[in-house]
């Protein structure tokens, strides 16, 4: 009677290796005894026990077999006494049997290719995991536009969350400094580094601060450009004036008005706008908001129709009458004229 072969101990395992333990010492031996790795005389024979074993151990079903009958039962086959009760004949082919289940193990038939893949495999196991870049933090940068316009430094504070050396986070401040140059406008980024969160499997993103104007009580900022809404009384746009404005750097302006102006229309001061960053600056746009008197009295309505009335060509008796009227406006002590002067007008 033939002496069953152990198909354990050519793979160097006892009877109660795992699934694990098989292939595992497949693996190890496999590589070793290849014939195109290992000259020995008997390294093909080995080579081929080595593959049998397999094909059989890493099979519940042959395992199960050979566990229970033992090897020329699972050779020989059992027929089908009852369902489920008998299995068919299970043969290796020595000559084309090795390399197929090299290859399906390996997913290649040279052993060569089989041992970069392995050390490519446990290289990748081995290596540091790289940890991604963290969520950028985006934050506000409020100005005023007296600051954009001259520049300035500001010390901005953002908390981050870092690990500590227990594993545990926590919270930091960070003090970060920003320089901003004369005539950066709305939307300008500053980009820090390294100054984001900080987590378990990401390092630190980056934080950004966009620049944002604060609102002016007296300018909006459109650009490299400043606009301005004057408002003048009826007087002032029917007669003109000198409508003063003061500027970001501390002067004022006496921008003329000499044409009768209406609500909506607009004046244009070259070169008295926000700074540009690259030189230059931009302009001033004005727009007008005539302010009517909220009443008037029964004589204010009469001059007022007087005026509007007041023919081109007068009389020698009209133009008595309008040099009294002129006469008692400009009285220094009696005439309404120093009201006027107190507005900052001067009568003609």
């Amino acid at each position: 009677m033939a002496v069953d072969f152990d198909y354990y101990q050519a793979l160097g395992l006892t009877r109660n290796a795992t699934d694990v333990d098989v292939k595992k010492a497949f693996r190890k031996l496999a590589l070793v005894y290849h014939p195109d790795r290992n000259a020995s005389d008997t390294a093909k024979q080995d080579f081929l026990q080595i593959c049998e074993a397999y094909d059989i151990l890493s099979n519940p079903q042959r395992k199960g077999i050979l566990d229970l009958h033992g090897e020329q039962a699972l050779k020989a086959g059992m027929a089908e006494t009852q369902p489920g009760t008998g299995w068919a004949g299970y043969s290796f082919d020595p000559a084309s049997g090795p390399e197929q289940v090299f290859s399906n193990f390996f997913g290649t038939s040279n052993p060569y290719e089989a041992l970069n893949g392995l050390a490519s495999s446990f290289e990748n196991m081995a290596a540091t995991p790289k940890l991604e870049l963290g969520k950028q933090s985006t934050h506000s940068l409020l100005l005023s536009l007296e600051e954009m316009y001259h520049g300035c430094v500001k010390k901005v504070t953002h908390e981050r969350q870092v690990v500590k050396a227990d594993g545990t986070s926590a919270t930091e401040q960070r003090e970060l400094s920003i320089d901003v140059r004369p005539g950066l406008p709305e939307g300008t980024q500053f980009v820090f580094d390294k100054e984001g969160d900080v987590g378990p499997k990401n390092k630190a993103g980056r934080v950004m601060y966009v620049l944002k104007a604060q609102q002016h009580p007296s300018f909006t900022c459109k650009g490299s450009d400043l606009l301005y809404t004057a408002q003048i009384p009826l007087y002032q746009a029917l007669c003109g004036t000198a409508l003063p404005v003061d500027t970001l750097d501390g002067r004022t302006l006496s921008v003329p008005v000499t044409d009768i102006v209406r609500t909506g229309d607009k004046a244009l001061v070259p070169q008295e706008g926000m700074r540009k960053a690259s030189g230059g600056q931009g302009d001033l746009h004005i727009t007008f908001e005539v302010v009517y008197p909220v009443s008037l009295t029964e004589h204010q309505r009469t001059m007022l129709k007087a005026a509007f009335f007041l023919p081109q060509k007068l009389d020698a008796k009209q133009t008595k009458a309008l040099r009294s009227f002129e006469t008692a406006f400009r009285d220094e002590t009696h005439g309404w004229i120093t009201a006027f002067r107190k507005d900052g007008q001067q009568a003609t």
